[in-house]
């Protein structure tokens, strides 16, 4: 009964949308008037009052539309930049550093379910010996989180990477650029030398590497997730073990991924 009211519905709907269409191909097309487009619109409004349930299944229509989409945007780049995605010289990584299998992981240290999920991340490290974890600086969160990024890279060249990820990963945001300097402090950087290191164009340029990447694969925020066999060189990992996770994810998740990555 459902289907069939949803279906005169269509019909309306079709009529009454398509009408201009109709009316440049018959020239003696009757028109509706406007007691019948009140009429119309009525009939309409009262249908998705007593029917909601229509709207959702719409909005769930058109979010797994997107989500295909996104995934089919998703893995052209992986094909198509898989140096830059993976073997970037200036992104950080975790784990083991010859891993078989390696999570791509854009974040934003002011990003909640980046901190949600961060345990997760962790521990997989601990989990599973053959995971190597590249870290994609992404701060979309205005200054703050740009700051943050730009001192995380820099820490990258005092050896103190992880210990500052993790810092400001567990950190209450939003944060200001002195509390992300005393993070800094607190796990033993050279102060001075990390605001000096922070203007190297290396550092500029693995952020807009960054940018490009998150665009050309279609990520919609943060956190996002590409998980895949390790690449060699340009090679492309093959399509059916890479898993791209947009948004929050659980462990759960991310193990079924890791294990379809390193399946023979």
């Amino acid at each position: 009964m459902k289907l069939l009211n949803f279906s005169r519905l269509f019909i309306v709907l079709a009529a009454f949308c398509c009408y201009p269409l109709a009316q440049a191909d018959t020239a003696d097309s009757s028109t509706f008037t406007p007691a019948q487009r009140a009429q119309i619109e009525s009939i309409l409004h009262d249908y998705l009052l007593n029917h909601p349930d229509i709207l959702v299944q719409v909005a769930q229509k058109l979010q797994q539309q997107q989500n295909d989409q996104m995934q089919q945007q998703a893995m052209k780049a992986v094909g198509t930049q898989t140096q830059a995605l993976f073997n970037s010289p200036n992104s950080p990584v975790a784990g083991n550093p010859k891993g078989k299998v390696t999570l791509v992981e854009f974040f934003d240290y002011q990003c909640p379910h980046c901190k949600s999920v961060e345990p997760a991340v962790m521990e997989l490290l601990k989990t599973e010996p053959n995971l190597r974890v590249v870290y994609k600086e992404f701060p979309i969160f205005g200054a703050g989180s740009q700051f943050a990024s730009q001192a995380a890279l820099a820490a990258q060249l005092q050896g103190k990477y992880p210990a500052f990820h993790a810092a400001l990963m567990k950190a209450k945001a939003p944060f200001s650029e002195e509390e992300i300097l005393n993070t800094a402090k607190s796990v033993g950087l050279d102060i001075d030398k990390l605001k000096s290191d922070m203007t190297q164009p290396s550092i500029k340029q693995e952020l807009a590497d960054n940018l490009q990447l998150a665009n050309a694969l279609g990520l919609p925020g943060t956190p996002g997730f590409i998980i895949a066999p390790t690449p060699t060189g340009n090679t492309a990992p093959p399509s059916n073990k890479v898993s791209v996770i947009p948004g929050d994810a659980s462990l759960a998740m991310l193990v079924h991924s890791v294990q379809v990555a390193a399946a023979k």
